[in-house]
């Protein structure tokens, strides 16, 4: 899982930051205000850049964001600095998180959790998000649907996604119909001064069946609270939604 080095900068920028913007200026906090809740401390899993984790600090959590890359976690801390808001962030891995009854609520957005490419992975994953809430705690995450994968991502396997005036994006898509791996390869042609240097990184996500989900989250001991094919609407799952999401309860 070693992405995000030099492309966390290009992450940084438009498109990406509006998914986050939007999630915390009003797709959350209506779903929360709907549940009831309002959460003090706040684990933002694979937080990236950090402008959900710093976004979310500014409505008043305490807020701890962990990524397991290091430049990310750099471009996280500065953006809280130019914020003037307090959040801790650590380079960490989902995988071995070390947190117990810390937390009222734990996210994990951008479809992070499907660069968990075994069951096993993700299963480990979801205990240690089980593990750091405290009892009655929510957990509210979203993956790539396997039709997303499959379907949505291949309409276009080679396309520019991002084109300004000191960089270019391009990706290549390619999916494992066996393993159900969606693999991504991304190029970049950055400006430096008058000349321009290129970099490549490969990002790889696995799709899972929604009762895959289910069994490990029930298993685990987490009550489902409810499954979208949109948050923002509440929408049920549909077979050709690309995205799914879910939010979870630790009982107590």
């Amino acid at each position: 899982m070693a992405v995000y080095n030099r492309f966390a900068s290009i992450y940084q920028r438009d498109p990406y930051l509006r998914f986050s913007q939007s999630l915390a200026e009003s797709i959350l906090p209506q779903y929360l205000t709907e549940l009831g809740i309002k959460p003090r401390d706040l684990l933002d899993v694979a937080c990236g850049e950090g402008s959900f984790a710093v976004a979310m600090a500014q409505h008043g959590c305490q807020v701890t964001g962990i990524d397991q890359s290091p430049q990310m976690i750099e471009l996280a801390q500065e953006r809280a600095r130019d914020a003037d808001v307090q959040v801790e962030f650590r380079v960490e891995d989902m995988r071995s998180l070390s947190f117990q009854n810390k937390f009222d609520l734990v996210t994990c957005f951008f479809d992070s959790l499907n660069y968990l490419l075994t069951i096993k992975g993700l299963q480990d994953a979801f205990q240690n998000m089980y593990d750091a809430l405290r009892p009655g705690g929510f957990y509210i995450f979203d993956m790539n649907t396997i039709y997303g994968l499959a379907v949505d991502w291949m309409r276009e396997q080679t396309y520019i996604q991002n084109e300004k005036d000191d960089f270019i994006e391009l990706h290549r898509q390619d999916f494992d119909y066996e393993n159900l791996i969606a693999t991504m390869a991304v190029t970049v042609f950055q400006k430096q001064g008058d000349l321009w240097s290129r970099f490549d990184e490969t990002h790889q996500e696995r799709g899972y069946p929604i009762a895959d989900i289910q069994f490990l989250l029930n298993e685990i001991g987490f009550e489902i609270i409810g499954m979208y094919g949109k948050l923002s609407k509440r929408s049920e799952i549909q077979t050709t939604s690309p995205r799914m999401w879910f939010s979870a309860r630790k009982p107590g």
